[in-house]
Parts: structure tokens; sequence; C-alpha cells
């Protein structure tokens, strides 16, 4: 057997020892690119975070993996935070020795890390693929400075890729000189199992909600929905799955609307444990502002079960109105509430959901990178 070739993996979008739910995508991704590459990462961590569970709680990780503390000043002079990332690398001195031997980059965020990483290929003349994820284009592409260093990064790039058409037609708009692909995470079947029982056969709607407790994820306006619903005489549940900034605020809003018996606020939970949850729902529900293509989306559409979504982003190149889910038109508590009975007025063929996001493989997707990595410059 050849001895693998070596990957630095550079992101700070990963799970961590005391977080081991943060960006389960990206080790799904690695854990995938690793029958290919031997991978090591290189993971940044904000100083306050890594001095309080590292230093002091003493969490470690394998060989293979590098915490490093990033120092910087949260939310002030976010336009040097490239800058302020190559200095926290340099000052650590093992990232620094990793990334100057690194024949192969990926770095999984653009800012800072894509800006980062394309500075040290101009030093060292590295293959680097900097991944866009949907945030680091949508919103700081807007911000003037921000956006002058990631057009340079991609210029410097080997590649850049996004998870989603959109993304990418959304990077031609910035900057039309960059090798950009469209590189869609995966799904494991294996793991995702297709459900045993149809959808929406009782009387009661039981829906998930899966993602993070944001304004923009539209959980007012699912909670909107849920009032209204109920005032109809419909008998629904929801599992609200996932935990963030505005808990309180939701909490608040559920307890004005009177609809606290059908709202199951869950918390965040293990990658494992989601399944189960899909399973015994009859549809995933994300009335998001924005989005790129939720792997909660796909991991929803693989066990059979359909999506009630948003028109934005990348999803309509995975969801088919009718097919596999139904779109939310108008993205208010009335909008919502219609979007609801539709789906639980289709009739919805689970292994035809599955089946139509069947080629959205980990396998392929790793694939698709390494051949990405290993074109001849």
């Amino acid at each position: 057997m050849s001895k693998k070739k070596p990957l630095l993996f550079f992101t700070n979008l990963h799970p961590l020892p005391w977080q081991e739910t943060r960006a389960t995508y990206n080790l799904e991704e690695t854990k995938h690119l690793s029958e290919h590459y031997d991978i090591k990462k290189l993971i940044p961590v904000p100083w306050f975070i890594w001095l309080k569970q590292v230093l002091v709680n003493g969490y470690r990780t394998d060989k293979n993996t590098c915490l490093f503390p990033f120092f910087y000043v949260p939310k002030v002079m976010t336009s040097l935070h490239p800058l302020f990332l190559g200095i926290s690398i340099v000052i650590s001195v093992k990232p620094l020795l990793w990334i100057l031997r690194a024949n192969r980059v990926i770095a999984s965020w653009a800012y800072a890390e894509g800006v980062c990483a394309a500075f040290f290929k101009g030093l060292v003349g590295n293959k680097l693929i900097i991944e866009s994820l949907g945030s680091d284009i949508n919103a700081l592409m807007t911000k003037p400075l921000h956006k002058r260093q990631m057009k340079w990064a991609f210029k410097k790039a080997t590649f850049v890729t996004g998870k989603s058409q959109a993304l990418v037609t959304a990077i031609h708009s910035h900057t039309s000189r960059v090798n950009a692909e469209v590189v869609y995470n995966g799904v494991d079947f294996e793991s995702f199992t297709l459900r045993s029982s149809p959808v929406f056969i009782s009387a009661e709607i039981k829906l998930v909600f899966i993602g993070s407790v944001i304004k923009t994820k539209g959980i007012f306006e699912l909670i909107d929905a849920i009032a209204l619903l109920k005032k109809q005489n419909c008998t629904i549940n929801l599992n609200l799955l996932g935990a963030g900034a505005q808990m309180k605020d939701l909490e608040e809003r559920i307890s004005q609307l009177g609809v606290a018996d059908s709202v199951n606020l869950v918390g965040p939970i293990p990658h494992d444990s989601l399944m189960s949850f899909i399973h015994d729902s009859d549809a995933l529900i994300l009335p998001s502002y924005r989005e790129g293509v939720p792997n909660v989306v796909m991991e929803s559409l693989s066990t059979g079960t359909p999506v009630i979504v948003t028109k934005v982003g990348g999803i309509p190149e995975v969801v088919q109105e009718n097919t596999n889910g139904v779109f939310i038109n108008a993205l208010s508590g009335e909008g919502v509430k219609e979007a609801i009975l539709k789906a639980k007025n289709t009739e919805w063929q689970s292994d035809a959901i599955r089946a139509s996001i069947s080629h959205l493989t980990w396998a392929n997707t790793a694939q698709h990178i390494q051949s990405l990595l290993e074109i001849k410059q």
C-alpha cells in the first residue's frame, strides 16, 4: 500500500473536546478525506477559551490535531483578524512548523483562515483550497476591507470551493478571476437510515427544528405559525434542537403565545442522536432567512423525511417542491403555517425522498476534493 500524502486542514469550525456538536460536517469531511490523505488539523481557538479549556481544564486532542490560541479582541478591528491569526500562528510555533511544511492545505472558512493560509501559500508555494461556507461570503463580503483581503486570497488559492452553486455564483459576482468549484457536503447514509414509518399519518403534526436559536433561523415566525395552527384546533408538536443567543427571547415568545405545551426546547444534542428525532417527526422545518445547503436538510432527506424550508441560498439545489419538501413562500407566521399545512396534505414517498439526494455522499465529496488537490499546476 502506497503511503498517503499529507494534508493540513485549517479551520476554527470543528468539534472540540468541550464542544462536540460544533461543525460536525468538517469532522465528516476529514474522516472521509483520511481515506486518501494523512491529515493534520490546525484549529485556532479564541485565546480566552483556550486558556480556560486547554490550560486550566486540561482538555487535550490527539497528536494530529493542534489547538492553538487565537489572540484577538472579539468584535474589535475584525478587518485585522487575518493578521492577528498569522501572529498567533508564529507565536505558537507548532502551527507555524505545520503550515510551513504542508504541501496541501484546506482552509475551511474564507475569513480569516483562508486569507491567512493564502499568505503562507505565498511563502511556501503549497496547494491551497479555500472552502467558503456561506456567511463568510454573504455577510463578510459586504465589508470593504474584508472583501479586499478575500479577493486577494481567492486569487492566490489553487481553488475556492462553495457548498452550493448559489454560493459559487456569489463568489464570481465579487471576483471573476478565481478557480471556483461547487463541492457539496455529503450525508452518511449508513448512519441516517431510511425511516420505517410513513409521515403525517396521525392527526398530530410532529415537526423538528435543528439549528441555532437566532432570529435569522426564522424561529419566531415558526412559533407564530404554531400559535396560528393551535387557533385552528390543529394538534402540533415541535422538538426544537439547538441553542443560541436568543433562547430567552424565544422562551418569552412561547409563553406570550401560550404554546408551551406544543414546543419542546430540547437544546443541543450529539450529532449521532439527531436521527431518532428526525425519525419521530413528520418533517424537518427550517424557515431560515439565509442558508447555504444545510446539512440537517440533507440528513433529513436521507431518512426519507420531507423538509419545510425557505427558498434561499443553495436549498433549491437539493429540495424539489412536492418531491422531497415544501417551500415557505412568505416568511411570516402565516406563511410558515400554510407551508406546514401543505406538507401535511401532500402524499410523500420515503424511498423517493431518500433517492433524491443519493448522489450526495461524503465519499463523493472527498473524491471531488482530492481531484482538485491533485490537479497539476
